[in-house]
Parts: structure tokens; sequence; C-alpha cells
């Protein structure tokens, strides 16, 4: 009955002692504080334990958690500037599955133990994670004052506890870091996606919505004329800095009305306009106007050291099928966003017969924007594999020069 008592007695003490310092760490988010906590609390776990020290040997350790503050002295850092070469620390890191124990006689001088249970003043209790080591526990009595079974059984129940939140602490850094990565890889593509496509996956991120349906559309092309001159009288790096110069401009003009660029080449872009037939028409108007604005800007800008850019737009508007197309290669396969059908094959036929910086817009663009703003009536043009003639007109006059 006495030994039945007394392990009842040991069972509560265990939970008690637990309870007791999982409330206090439940309460704190920072690994490095909550380490402390543990360590400072096997000195309320065994009262008569002079020192704790919390020595964190994983070569890993800087990526999830700071040095501690020594127990003793506040003031200092990092435990294993003291313990680390300690011999009672260094047999408990080369031994996973047992704690190494430390006899000081004042006549005999320290007795070392492996792995024994009986009364001692220093003990050192390892902390692995499978084979490799993460962290030791030290622990020194005051003088005259020894550990007994019970005091070990307690320690050990700590040790597992820190033991599970060093390792928990290990890997959450991990998928942190992970996780920082694949955000600065996706950063670095998003530049390379459709806003449309990713406001699309983040709405729905399981099943984006991303197959090809029929949307109202206006599509705007641009072309900077005369590139292959550019490209033959200039270096790359300039030709670079041009093209950059220019299409940055307009990047910020197509966002700032809700279009989307989906395509660029080396001199010219594609952008999508959504939205109602009204508002998708005259987002995309006024996004090209503004953008041959901007160019005549940069030309005075760059006066004297380049010659002025012209830039030719056309646009477009009607049902175009919207969504993502699929390449399927022995490579692998490569998909694209896009606006597909014959006001996207007009839009770019327009836009390839403007000149001399010229918008021209095709007629279901002209009538839904007409009572906005002034057109230019171009008459009747023919465009290849387009049947029949289709009635152009412009936003600006022809006249007007480019620069």
């Amino acid at each position: 009955m006495d030994t039945e008592l007394t392990v009842l007695h040991l069972y509560k003490d265990r939970f008690e002692n637990l309870f007791r310092v999982a409330k206090k760490i439940t309460s704190c988010l920072n690994i490095g504080d909550i380490l402390e906590i543990l360590r400072d609390e096997v000195k309320v776990t065994i009262p008569h334990a002079q020192e704790a020290c919390l020595i964190l040997v994983d070569s890993e350790a800087a990526d999830y958690t700071r040095p501690l503050h020594c127990s003793v002295k506040k003031e200092q850092v990092n435990c294993q500037n003291c313990k680390r070469g300690r011999a009672i620390v260094q047999k408990a890191m080369g031994e996973p599955l047992a704690f190494q124990c430390m006899l000081h006689d004042d006549t005999l001088g320290p007795m070392e133990f492996s792995g024994a249970c009986g009364p001692m003043c220093e003990v050192a209790i390892p902390i692995y994670e499978g084979s490799e080591p993460l962290a030791v526990l030290n622990v020194v009595t005051a003088t005259g004052r020894l550990l007994d079974e019970k005091d070990m059984i307690l320690l050990t129940d700590l040790v597992e506890l820190a033991g599970n939140i060093i390792i928990n602490a290990k890997r959450y850094s991990k998928m942190a870091r992970e996780k920082l990565t694949v955000e600065r890889i996706l950063g670095h593509i998003r530049t390379f996606v459709p806003d449309t496509v990713q406001k699309i996956v983040e709405k729905n991120p399981d099943a984006p919505l991303l197959e090809k349906r029929e949307v109202d559309v206006s599509i705007l092309f641009l072309d900077v004329a005369d590139y292959t001159r550019i490209s033959e009288t200039l270096t790359q790096d300039k030709v670079n800095f041009i093209i950059e110069k220019y299409f940055s401009s307009f990047l910020d003009v197509i966002i700032s009305y809700n279009g989307d660029v989906n395509e660029t080449a080396g001199d010219g872009l594609m952008a999508i306009f959504q939205g109602d037939a009204e508002e998708n028409a005259w987002n995309a108007a006024c996004a090209a106007l503004e953008i041959r604005r901007r160019t005549m800007q940069i030309n005075k800008e760059l006066e004297g050291l380049f010659y002025p850019v012209v830039v030719n737009m056309g646009i477009n508007s009607g049902p175009s099928s919207l969504g993502m197309s699929k390449f399927a290669g022995g490579s692998g396969t490569r998909t694209t966003f896009t606006a597909s059908g014959p006001v996207t094959n007009l839009a770019a036929r327009i836009a390839a017969a403007a000149r001399e910086g010229e918008i021209l817009i095709g007629p279901e663009t002209a009538r839904r924007i007409e009572r906005c703003t002034m057109l230019f009536d171009r008459g009747l043009m023919t465009f290849k594999n387009i049947t029949g003639n289709v009635h152009v007109y412009s936003l600006v006059p022809s006249e007007m020069p480019a620069d």
C-alpha cells in the first residue's frame, strides 16, 4: 500500500510540475523566452538546484532561437561559453540515451558516473533529435544537497518537454525559411503572370477558374514604330534602357485603367480590359491616350540623347474567349492566359495599320465611346485574313505629330 501511495504521489507531482510549466510557456510566443522559462523552472522543480543551464549545441540553433542568458549571471549570454567544454557535458552529447552525472567529494575530488540514478550533485541530460544532439540540460545542486531518483524523474519530464519544444521550433523555422524562399520565387514569377490570373488564383487557390470562357473585353495592341532601326543603331544596353523606361510607364497607365498586360514582345505589348462593355472600351481608350501623352513626355525628357519614340496602337472590342491556353510538347507544357478569337485578331490588324503615333479603333469600340470623345473617321480598311472591309476610327487626328 505504501508503495502504491508513493507511486500515486509521484504521478501527482509529475502532473502538477508539468502543468505549472505548461501554463507559463503557452502564454509565450518567443522560443528563446520559452527555453529560458523551462530552464528557470528547473530550480522551482528542484528547490535545492543551485544552477541550471540549458546548453544549445545544435549547429542550426541560430536559425530558430537566440543564445540564452545565463541563469546565474543574467548579464552573460550563451552558456556554451562556459559549459560546453566541460567533460560532463561532452559525455552527455556523446550518449543520446544516457545522462551523465558527477559527484564532487571534497577529499577525493570529482567522481564521474554514467547512467546512474543514485544521489549526485551535478547532472547533464542530453536532448537529441534522432542521432543529432540538440541541447544539454546541466544542473548543479547546492553544496551538500543531492539529487534523488524522484528529482531525476521530474528533470527527465522537463527535458522531454524541452526536446519537443526545440524540435517543433526547429521544424517551424525550417518551414518558415522554405516559405520565405517560395515567396521570393513567387515574387519573381508574379512579374510574368497577368494580374487577372493572380486575382483568380488568390480568390480560389484550390480550384482557380482558369478555363476559357466568353467575356466581353477591349483589346489594346501597342507597337514601337521603327524598332528595327533603333535596335541596329544603338547598343543593346541603350535599347534595353529605352524599352524599359517607356514600357514601365505604359504598364503603370494600363494598370491604373484596370487593364491587364497579357503579352509582351521586344517592341510591343497586348493589354486586356474587362468590365462592362462601355467601361472596358472607355478604359482602353483612356489608357491609349495617356500612353501617348507619356510617350511625348519621355521623348521631351530624353531629347538630345535619343531619337523620339513613336508608339502606334490599335483597339478593338467585343466578346472574346478568355482563359488559359495550354501547349503540350515533348519538352513539357506551356500555359498562357490570353484572349483569343476574331476580336483579338482584328485588334492586332488595326494596330499594325496605325502610323505616326496613331491610335486606331475598331467599329465596336467607336460605337461604345462615341458619346464621350471626339473620333476621327478613317474610312473603310481591308485587313489580311479579315473578311470584308472594316470601318476604322482614330482617337487623334492623323496630322498630329507624335512628338
